[in-house]
């Protein structure tokens, strides 16, 4: 497993080099969400990372509308010699590097496709070209595993950095600010909720819109070997918003993990660290609570469900079984609180308001209104 990075000036470019690392991931301030190198400070980057023997990538990963795109198309041209591969979250720019480069591809599915179908279609689509695949980290540890067994490419995992729970094109922060903000400036806030006690939320505003973050960062670092054991490819590490010196740290404890060390590097580190879905995906364990259990039972008597409660007139009942609804039959209806009712009808219509004797299956009955009964609520014959 290989780690990578990302480089925001000359220093970390030596930094990267001294820690053995083999590549650096450079952001162009149009191209890339969180780059900040003009044009200018790119070519003198790639021009000083080739000079290490680190292979550049090229990070193109906003998202664009048409007129972006093709503007982006135009510029990126003078570019395409000065780095290696071409890493890509738009698959407007995935299939413009495919079909007018023969540039290695790498492609951010994070917040895509998370089902190996879909990952295995972009992979399929580029025609050999893919060279690497970014997964999400709401991936649980058994997914990856099966991931990089069965896709044929290198798939690449974050491994340290924030995460992003929000994003828009819009400028949310700078209309609340007095000051006249220039196009590229960059602003930064912390923001909290009205409706709950959370805070802390890291944003910034820059040129492609409005990012916020999750209060605490995503970290994998003790869990590095256990990623190289399951087949991961490469261990992103991103220092962007943080102290890039200590991608020492980190380089050493994933070789040679120590608890020690790794609690003495937390405390260091600027956010709190957590470690996502990594071991379980628990976001559907409330699924089955979120159910009401006492309307769960369909079985046995089950007549069917309460459409319509209209006091001192009717309750309107889909009547769901087979056997249909009769005038002489005795009814147990179950409300969604649990509370039972038990009830003779003693009025019987059809939808078109005539007294019957009986209703179909699959048909509407309309029988006297009884108190207390909601929409929703189930019905049962009531034997004698």
């Amino acid at each position: 497993m290989k780690l990578t990075t990302f480089a925001q000036s000359l220093n970390d470019l030596n930094l990267i080099k001294d820690q053995g690392l083999q590549e650096v991931i450079l952001g162009h301030q149009d191209f890339s969400r969180f780059g900040k190198l003009k044009t200018e400070d790119f070519f003198e980057f790639s021009k000083r990372a080739k000079e290490l023997g680190l292979k550049v990538i090229f990070e193109w990963d906003i998202l664009m509308t048409e007129n972006t795109f093709a503007k982006l198309a135009l510029e990126i041209v003078p570019l395409l010699d000065s780095f290696d591969s071409l890493r890509v979250q738009d698959p407007g720019a995935l299939e413009w590097g495919l079909k007018n480069t023969t540039k290695p591809l790498q492609f951010i599915a994070e917040n895509g496709n998370h089902n190996l179908p879909g990952l295995q279609g972009w992979i399929d689509h580029v025609q050999g070209r893919m060279e690497r695949i970014a997964l999400s980290i709401e991936l649980p540890k058994i997914k990856i595993e099966e991931y990089c067994k069965i896709l044929k490419v290198p798939c690449e995992l974050l491994g340290l950095g924030r995460i992003l729970l929000f994003y828009t094109p819009r400028q949310l922060l700078s209309p609340l600010s007095e000051d006249k903000l220039s196009f590229n400036q960059e602003i930064s806030a912390i923001g909290e909720s009205e409706e709950s006690p959370h805070k802390g939320f890291p944003i910034i505003e820059n040129r492609h819109g409005t990012f916020m973050f999750h209060i605490k960062d995503f970290c994998l670092v003790d869990f590095a070997n256990e990623l190289k054991s399951l087949g991961l490819g490469f261990f992103r590490i991103d220092l962007r918003f943080s102290a890039f010196d200590q991608l020492k740290e980190i380089k050493a404890l994933t070789e040679d993990f120590n608890e020690d060390s790794f609690i003495e590097f937390k405390e260091k580190y600027p956010q709190d660290l957590m470690r996502g879905f990594y071991l379980v995906n628990k976001t559907d364990v409330l699924f089955p609570k979120l159910k009401n259990h006492r309307l769960q039972s369909r079985e046995g008597n089950y007549l069917g469900e309460v459409l319509e409660a209209e006091k001192g007139s009717h309750l309107a009942i889909f009547v769901k079984n087979f056997k249909g609804l009769r005038k002489s039959d005795k009814l147990k209806i179950v409300h969604p609180k649990g509370e039972v009712f038990e009830a003779l009808i003693y009025s019987l219509r059809n939808l078109s308001l005539e007294e019957v004797d009986y209703i179909e299956p699959q048909k509407t009955a309309l029988i006297q209104f009884v108190g207390g009964v909601w929409v929703k609520s189930h019905v049962f014959y009531q034997h004698p």
